[in-house]
């Protein structure tokens, strides 16, 4: 604290060790709206801030939170680098507390294994539900959506139906005054589907209400859809409206054979969509069946990009994935 004090961050107060107490933070509270918590970069350190910051948080502050470089206290960095740094590149590039748990909260998962993943985005997701602006709540879930390659709208749904559990427990607790009772988790892999995937669902759901919708798809992208079912769906669709039937969910389903067609085609029968749909939406639809292939390879060569280690390359590598991203608008 005093090297901070040094360095011009006049206004700073530590904490005894690694503890912040409530009613500490509640003092705090009462001298600042906003609070920026700064520890050292180590495991120790990382937690306490997590901790600190949540505690924070509940007292009333707006929380943002500095970090340091890997091996390094404030005093250290303030000694090596100098006060104006910092002031800048630490202080300065504090992270938003919501930022800040999302790198905290994946910290020892491995993202490429798919539970990890969920569980990942679960813990983040409940997280969001917590942010009381919903500008800030739509703003992490587009983020969770374009990281991962997910619908935004599967996003929004459960992270509804996380709030609703909150809800409905915060009320079972007052009315009862019992231990409260933990949300059942209702996150399942299944309904969290990739953002192609999505796609191919809607799309086929609006081909079962609508002729001219299977016509332009068929003219567009044909059977080219990346799901097994959902090629064989619309390759049964197709042969449909050419025998010259009308648009009739109920008719389409009971002319397949196949247990599973039929049980995704009720699914999808049964998927709730805008009466009076936009041309565009169609479009858009195709179009993110149509790029899926360039996205994956595009996330395939991110991921050599950030294993490379000739800079080189690396940068060879950067070129070509900005060329197909360019590519893809």
């Amino acid at each position: 604290m005093i090297a901070a004090w040094g360095a011009g961050v006049t206004n700073a107060i530590a904490t005894l060790g690694t503890a912040l107490t409530e009613e500490q933070a509640k003092v705090i509270r009462r001298n600042a709206e906003m609070v920026t918590v700064c520890y050292d970069s180590d495991k120790a350190g990382t937690n306490a801030a997590f901790k600190s910051a949540r505690i924070l948080e509940e007292a009333g502050c707006t929380v943002k939170v500095a970090q340091m470089p890997e091996g390094l206290d404030p005093d250290d960095y303030i000694r090596t680098y100098g006060a104006e740094r910092f002031q800048s590149d630490v202080i300065g590039a504090s992270l938003t507390l919501m930022a800040f748990k999302m790198r905290y909260l994946r910290r020892g998962k491995n993202l490429q294994n798919e539970a990890e993943r969920m569980s990942y985005i679960e813990d983040v997701l409940t997280e969001i539900t917590n942010l009381p602006r919903a500008v800030e709540r739509d703003h992490y879930v587009r983020q969770l959506a374009e990281e991962f390659s997910l619908s935004l709208e599967a996003l929004k749904q459960e992270q509804l139906q996380i709030y609703r559990a909150k809800k409905k427990q915060a009320q079972t607790q007052y009315k009862t005054s019992e231990k409260p009772i933990q949300p059942k988790k209702s996150f399942e892999a299944k309904r969290l589907l990739p953002a192609h995937q999505n796609a191919e669902r809607f799309l086929l759901a609006h081909m079962m209400r609508d002729v001219e919708v299977t016509e332009l798809v068929l003219e567009r992208i044909g059977g080219d859809f990346h799901i097994d079912e959902h090629q064989a769906i619309a390759a049964h669709l197709f042969s449909f409206f050419g025998e010259g039937n009308e648009a009739n969910p109920s008719q389409f389903i009971q002319g397949l054979q196949d247990e599973k067609l039929i049980r995704i085609a009720t699914e999808l029968a049964m998927m709730s969509l805008n009466e009076e749909y936009q041309e565009q939406e169609i479009l858009d639809y195709m179009k993110l069946i149509e790029t899926y292939p360039k996205r994956v390879k595009i996330q395939q060569k991110e991921l050599e990009m950030k294993q490379e280690r000739d800079p080189i390359e690396a940068a060879r590598l950067l070129m070509e994935i900005n060329r197909m991203k360019q590519e893809l608008c």
